[in-house]
């Protein structure tokens, strides 16, 4: 590796551990001014309000909008004394379903999401689950309620302690009472797919105990840690809010608020891997998401715990759909909402880039089912597109080198005349026919791709959990081959072979690509082969293997495909 591409890569290096900074550098700005009794954040849980100030109940039927075929009086069941569980099984997930807030989830396991103790994935945080998918309001008063109470369950499934949603869709319905009136609330689980339907009717309560007519469904404390290595998980934590395709991120400081007003796209909490959004498909008034502490180290990571919301009108039936699954392009495409641009491609030269690196990866996949011997093949389809470029470059260093001996007699020559010295320098480059920064452009160019690269390989989740060869069983991990007794910063606390092999790699190109037997070159060259190998010991060996493969490729390139005679024959020097 010359010392361009060491550059080029220590450039990269910096730039991606300067990333946390940098994005708390540009904390987002504070959410505009909130109108007169709009309610913002997430206010302790009261129960539902009872006081005198509240509307005395109306004996006019309720009127049920959407639910009218679903919710019919001689299906509802006794009202239940204490919370019940329904347990809904698809192909990809097994949900619990409480009837406590009418639908509240008390699990969500992934079918084909394995954890690193061989149990499965779970996305609802458990050490701090306060309740998700919950009703709130501000009653007339200003005080917030939260329907946090145990709701009663209605239709053909309301004995039912398990559904099976295999073949064809399923619902949940629940309803409650609240002064006299019946509120609604319905679950549609659909095989094949993460997505969950969501109706809620409040019409007959909204006029009678909500101060604007409008309601908020909340999730809380996002998705729990996944991940072995939760410093690294912890960087992925985001929460998002969309209005207009424009994504707003949240910055993560707690007590902040992200919230818009308007039509809201969706929100969503995120992970590394995995993730929850509320995608509203009727109207809604706004949306926000917003941080706060209180997370242990096994429920988060050293991340902040987002909160979501989005509200409603209690005007007419409100619906939405829940996604709760894994960051995959296609599903979250599928949605045409935009809900794929909260997943980690990079800023906007660099993403189309990484989004058409995952789709070759993914197509190659199908045909190949070892994802290793994917990468394999694409790094050499990779390296044969950029040999034009890999090339060029190395006939500069070249060309550089042969001249290296009339530069030293121009310094030697004008040592006392800097700009004479520079002068003279140009015009023998010019005589030459030699670009000084032909070494550097070629990689300059290269430069989105392999940031692109560096961004897919490290957070997709196609490789989570792919095996390769031998002692590499997660190409999302590192491929750790001795573990050590303690953790040392930037370093980790294992032993990792493919970071050790990317170092010898490096170590080797960079002495065929060394112009003399310069003591610093030969101090730098040591020194970031070692620095290498400290930094990449945590990533995932997916990148390492790439990389490894990339550097045994452009060794070989340089010793057998580049001749030497292409960049000896420069011009001879005019008389």
């Amino acid at each position: 590796m010359d010392k361009n591409t060491v550059l080029a890569f220590l450039i990269i290096a910096l730039i991606l551990m300067g990333m946390p900074y940098y994005y708390e550098m540009i904390g987002l700005a504070p959410p505009p001014p909130q109108e007169d009794g709009q309610e913002t954040g997430f206010e302790p849980v009261k129960e539902p309000s009872t006081s005198s100030s509240s509307p005395a109940p109306s004996n006019t039927p309720v009127q049920r909008g959407g639910f009218a075929k679903r919710y019919d009086e001689d299906e509802m069941v006794k009202p239940l004394s204490e919370e019940k569980i329904v347990y809904v099984e698809t192909p990809l997930y097994v949900a619990g379903v409480s009837s406590r807030g009418g639908g509240s989830f008390v699990s969500f396991v992934l079918k084909n999401y394995p954890l690193n103790d061989s149990s499965l994935v779970d996305l609802v945080v458990k050490e701090i689950n306060q309740g998700n998918l919950l009703i709130k309001f501000r009653g007339f008063s200003g005080e917030s309620v939260t329907l946090d109470n145990v709701w009663e369950l209605s239709g053909r499934h309301a004995h039912k302690d398990t559904l099976d949603i295999l073949s064809e869709a399923g619902s949940i319905d629940f309803f409650s009472t609240i002064n006299g009136q019946i509120i609604n609330k319905a679950f549609t689980f659909n095989p094949g797919s993460y997505t969950i339907g969501l109706e809620m009717d409040l019409q007959s309560v909204g006029s009678k105990m909500m101060s604007q007519e409008r309601f908020t469904l909340i999730w809380r404390g996002g998705v729990p840690s996944t991940e072995p290595n939760k410093s690294d998980e912890a960087s992925f934590y985001a929460a998002n809010l969309s209005q207009g395709r424009e994504i707003t991120k949240h910055n993560g400081k707690d007590g902040n608020v992200v919230s818009s007003t308007g039509r809201t796209d969706w929100t969503a909490v995120r992970s590394k891997y995995f993730t929850a959004a509320i995608i509203p498909t009727s109207s809604s008034n706004y949306g926000e998401v917003s941080a706060r502490t209180g997370g242990s180290s096994e429920s988060n990571g050293k991340a902040p715990l987002y909160d979501m919301a989005v509200s409603f009108s209690s005007a007419a039936p409100a619906a939405a759909i829940v996604y709760l699954g894994p960051l995959q392009y296609n599903n979250l495409k599928s949605l045409d909402v935009g809900l794929e641009n909260s997943m980690s491609f990079g800023i906007s030269p660099i993403r189309g880039i990484g989004r058409g690196v995952l789709y070759l990866l993914k197509t190659f996949h199908g045909v190949i089912p070892n994802y290793g011997v994917v990468l394999i093949i694409f790094s050499v389809l990779v390296k044969i597109v950029v040999y034009p470029l890999t090339k060029k470059s190395y006939q500069s260093m070249k060309a550089m080198q042969i001249l290296q001996p009339e530069i030293a007699k121009l310094k030697d020559k004008y040592q006392g005349d800097p700009q004479r010295l520079n002068k003279e320098t140009m015009k023998m480059y010019k005589e030459r026919g030699v670009n000084p920064l032909g070494g550097c452009l070629p990689m300059l160019l290269q430069m989105p791709l392999l940031f692109a690269l560096f961004i897919v390989f490290r957070s997709t989740i196609e490789l989570r959990g792919a095996p390769f060869v031998l002692w590499i069983d997660d190409l999302s991990q590192p491929d750790a081959l001795i573990p050590l007794p303690f953790s040392l910063p930037l370093y980790g606390s294992q032993i990792s072979l493919l970071p050790l092999l990317m170092g010898v790699s490096m170590f080797v190109q960079q002495k065929m690509s060394a112009t003399q037997a310069n003591p610093q070159q030969k101090m730098m060259t040591q020194f970031m082969s070692v620095f290498f190998v400290v930094l990449f010991n945590q990533f995932p060996s997916g990148l390492n293997l790439y990389y490894t493969l990339f550097n045994v490729l452009t060794i070989l390139q340089q010793k057998y495909m580049v001749h030497p005679k292409e960049v000896a024959n420069l011009p001879k020097k005019k008389k």
